[in-house]
Order: C-alpha cells, then structure tokens, then sequence
C-alpha cells in the first residue's frame, strides 16, 4: 500500500467504517456493504446484457465505489448510480454502448417483462435523463480520475510465474472477482489482491504453493502476510453477505410473484431525481427529468 498512499483514494480500515452513508445515512457497516454488493450486482448484470468486457465491468464497480466514499446510499439510488457507471465505463474503456442499450439492460435488471409498455416507456426516459443528468455528478466526483489499476493484470503475471494448474487459476480469477465487488479496491493495491487471491485458491484446493525462489508470491507472502490474511477474510465475509443478498432478493421476487401480490403488474419502487429526491411514478411520468433489481 506504500506506493499508493498518496492516492486520494485509498482509506484506512477506520475510515472505511465512517463513510458518509455510515456517518450521515445512518446504515450499519453490514448494511453499507450489502448496498455495494448491490450495486455491484446490478454492473455486472448490465454489463453482461451489454456483452462488454470484464475489464469495464470492474472499473464501473471501481468508480461505483469510489461515488459512495463521498456520498450517501440515501440520497442518490444505487440503481442510478450504477446504470451511470457502466455508462461512464464503457466510455473510459473504450466500450462504447448508445445510451438507450444501457437504459434498455438496466431496465431488464430492475423490472419484469410482465410490465405493460407505457409504463416501461415512462420508466425508460426517465432514467435516460437521469444518467445523463448523473454523469456531471459521478465525473465530478471522482474528479476526473478515470484510470483504474485492475488486480487482474497482476494476478495473470503472477500465475504465470507459478505455473499454476487451470483449477488454480480459475478459483483465482474467481475470487479476484469476487473482490471487485467489495471495498478492498479502496484500501489495498491491486497486486497484492492479487496475490491474497491465489493463496486462497491453493487454499480452497489443499494445494501446497510452488517453492520456487525469490518467485514475486513468496516474496509477498513473506513481506505482506498479514495484509493478504486481511484480504482473504475480506473476501470470505463479501461471499456471506452476498448470500445473505442472494437470499433476500428470492424472498423478495417470491412475495413480488403475480401469485402472491394483489393482481397489479405496475414497475415497483419509486425513481429519483438528480439530486436524490424520491418521486412516485405517477409523477414522475409528468417530470422532463429524473431517475430511476431483479
């Protein structure tokens, strides 16, 4: 963490537990990693619908978390700021995606496809204006620093100079992205996730790691223990609150199922406007801007 740690982005583990969702939303840690989770869920599932590259997908989720160290889950949706993330992503990753397609997957992410079409077309303007609306506040946010160092990179050298088996290397490539979807891109440098990475997958496997000498893991390990041992554990508690998320979301869509609500296929939750204001639908659809899970 020595060579990033004049980056205006990188937070102790204290800070990270007094973000302004914390301090001034008023959520618990838990909660405010669940919400990022969330948010993180929702980038991967529109940048799957927009068939983008893995490396846009994670720095949406990096400028995502970044958004959240200087503003709260309660006053800007995380749907919205999500949906402008990839947006933004796919522009600084040379992605390029129409505005409208990014609309249409996120809409497919958040509603069903029971929901008749004047309500969808209300709902697709709505949150069309709403990201361009969002994008001068995430820009300005993360001040116009776009260039994201992904663990990935490291963790493919590092791979390489193990010459890990394909199980190994795919339990890695896993748990690095599981990590894109916690807070460790804020307090940790991407090599050295990289490297908690691979000690996990050799752990998960009962894998003795290659002796190889002066090899750049060995020599992390050596050096960084305890801050892998942090990361691992990081990681581990992000797969249980995303359980716990997994289990929340089949509850909720079972009670929002046709069987077991009042008949009514109306688009549920409420939209948002840019500055965070929450605004029922049905005004929303007189409103010339303003913003919006499976």
């Amino acid at each position: 963490m020595d060579q990033i740690a004049s980056s205006q982005w990188v937070f102790t583990t204290q800070e990270l537990q007094h973000l302004p969702s914390i301090v001034a939303g008023g959520l618990t840690v838990n909660e405010e990693r669940r919400r990022r989770l969330a948010g993180c869920t929702f980038i991967h599932s529109v940048g799957s619908r927009l068939e983008v590259p893995l490396l846009t997908i994670a720095t949406a989720m990096t400028y995502f978390h970044r958004f959240y160290t200087r503003h709260s889950f309660t006053h800007y949706r995380f749907e919205v700021v999500a949906a402008t993330c990839v947006y933004l992503a796919c522009k600084v990753e040379e992605s390029m995606r129409k505005i409208k397609d990014v609309v249409a997957a996120s809409l497919l992410h958040m509603h069903s496809r029971e929901n008749h079409e004047d309500e969808m077309a209300k709902l697709f303007h709505a949150l069309r204006d709403a990201i361009i609306q969002y994008e001068f506040i995430v820009v300005e946010t993360l001040c116009f620093d776009f260039a994201i160092d992904h663990p990935h990179q490291a963790l493919l050298d590092l791979l390489d100079e193990l010459e890990a088996s394909e199980r190994i290397a795919q339990a890695a490539w896993s748990f690095a992205n599981d990590s894109m979807r916690l807070v460790l891109c804020l307090s940790h440098e991407p090599r050295h996730i990289a490297a908690a990475c691979i000690l996990l997958a050799y752990r998960l496997h009962r894998q003795d790691i290659p002796k190889i000498d002066d090899s750049s893991l060995m020599l992390l390990i050596e050096d960084r223990f305890e801050t892998l041992d942090a990361i691992i554990q990081e990681i581990m508690h992000g797969r249980t609150l995303q359980q716990q998320l997994e289990r929340r979301n089949r509850r909720r869509s079972t009670a929002d199922s046709p069987a077991s609500s009042s008949g009514s296929n109306r688009a549920r939750g409420s939209i948002v406007s840019a500055n965070g204001h929450r605004i029922d639908r049905e005004r929303a659809s007189n409103m010339g801007s303003s913003a919006l899970q499976s």
